[in-house]
């Protein structure tokens, strides 16, 4: 009897929910009352936050004993509550550069990827702790002392050790009367001759044509839910991004106009070079903020620099200027695959140690390598960030400066204002 089923009416599931159901629950609400899938929804991100503190909870064993027996004041996580998204956002610039950046995705993609891909393993696991349970129940009927007892004849039985069923007599005597109580548990019986994960498909209740299916999917990595899931998430992905992009280029054209819009005399070029300093000063308070300052000033100045050589004679400097963006792109996703994978190979480390154990192993060096994973996480987060920002930013600025849409002496002042906003960037960050 639990004292308090909130959480459990938040998700939809009752008391007596299984893991593996809380986990396709929380699924389906997290998906359907996402605040961005309910725009016009005031309460959407409240039910978003209520769906993710019943998940944390019920889906931690030891926490959600202490939730039925005491209630909710008593299952709280040592750490609170945590918003993933949330804590990843205000990490790289916040909402001050929402404006120039728009909102970073790397963590809402990972995160949504993960579960994706880890749902199949998930089911799997819950699947053969069920089945293992079942094939431990044991028969009744079987004796409890370490003798088999054969049927010779109605009413009379013979006892024999455990040397005697070694050498066979259990099968001969067998032969002879046709009739014996079972030696092993009915789960073992039923097994014999199958694999474990074809006895995991038997419980589960899968005919042979589904059992074929499963085996095949098994050895393709994904299921075809998994890779539908996955694809479906690509195309939304996509869309967000052109309209990341769109917002983005709409709020950078109105952010130019104010000197593009003008007769970009010395008098308002100062003014619109002291209106960009003003900003500054704000943004570089922020967490990160000079790192994303720069990251923004580069792209601008090589961006609308690359515009304005492809306009001089043949376009030819122009040219050399894009295979030089080109080669830093290249660099740029070669340092951030290596972060990553330095920050994965320092935690394997860290793992096979504290596994190791021993001596050595003391809380000062655990402490030690804790620092190290920590930072080498955070680098590796900064570089998938900063890749995100940038490659996001020259889809911004090719989409206004190759607007074919808008006069090319307009397109060569917008390049102008890129040049001086991206310049000052990097002055102030330098």
């Amino acid at each position: 009897m639990v004292v308090d089923t909130t959480y459990y009416d938040a998700l939809g599931v009752p008391p007596t929910a299984t893991l593996l159901e809380i986990k396709k629950a929380y699924r389906k609400l997290a998906i359907t009352t996402h605040p961005d899938k309910n725009p016009d929804d005031e309460t959407a991100h409240s039910r978003f936050q209520a769906i993710g503190e019943a998940y944390q909870v019920l889906s931690d064993e030891t926490l959600r004993k202490q939730y039925d027996k005491f209630g909710k004041d008593k299952a709280v996580p040592g750490g609170g509550f945590e918003d993933p998204a949330e804590l990843f956002s205000m990490i790289f610039g916040g909402e001050a550069f929402v404006d120039w950046i728009g909102e970073i995705s790397l963590m809402k993609d990972l995160t949504k990827t993960m579960n994706i891909t880890m749902q199949q393993m998930e089911e799997d696991e819950e699947l053969a702790k069920e089945t293992d349970a079942k094939l431990n129940v044991k028969d009744p009927a079987k004796p409890q002392s370490g003798e088999t007892t054969i049927t010779t004849a109605p009413g009379a039985t013979v006892a024999e050790d455990d040397e005697a069923k070694k050498e066979g007599t259990a099968g001969a005597s067998e032969a002879a009367s046709g009739t014996s109580t079972p030696r092993r548990n009915w789960g073992q019986q039923a097994i014999m001759d199958k694999s474990e994960e074809e006895a995991r498909m038997q419980a589960e209740g899968l005919s042979p044509e589904e059992k074929e299916l499963r085996k095949k999917e098994k050895k393709k990595g994904l299921s075809k839910e998994q890779r539908e899931q996955l694809a479906a998430f690509e195309l939304e992905r996509k869309k967000q991004r052109e309209e990341r992009v769109n917002t983005l280029a709409r709020k950078l054209v109105d952010r130019l106009s104010v000197w593009t819009e003008t007769d970009k005399g010395p008098d308002v070029t100062a003014a619109f070079q002291e209106k960009i300093r003003l900003e500054v000063e704000n943004l570089k308070m922020e967490s990160f903020g000079l790192e994303i300052l720069h990251a923004i000033g580069s792209t601008y100045n090589s961006k609308g620099t690359s515009f304005l050589k492809s306009q001089k004679f043949l376009g030819i400097s122009g040219f050399f200027s894009r295979l030089k963006d080109k080669g830093n792109l290249a660099r740029e996703t070669w340092t951030t695959i290596s972060t990553a994978l330095d920050a994965q190979m320092t935690m394997e480390e860290m793992a096979k140690l504290e596994e190791k154990g021993g001596e050595d192993w003391t809380d000062e060096k655990k402490a030690e390598y804790e620092k190290k994973v920590t930072g080498k996480i955070l680098a590796a987060a900064w570089r998938g960030s900063k890749f995100e920002i940038q490659s996001v930013l020259r889809e911004v600025c090719d989409q206004i400066l190759n607007d074919k849409a808008i006069r090319l002496e307009k397109r060569v002042e917008r390049a102008q204002a890129l040049v001086i906003i991206g310049k000052y960037f990097q002055q102030v960050c330098s």
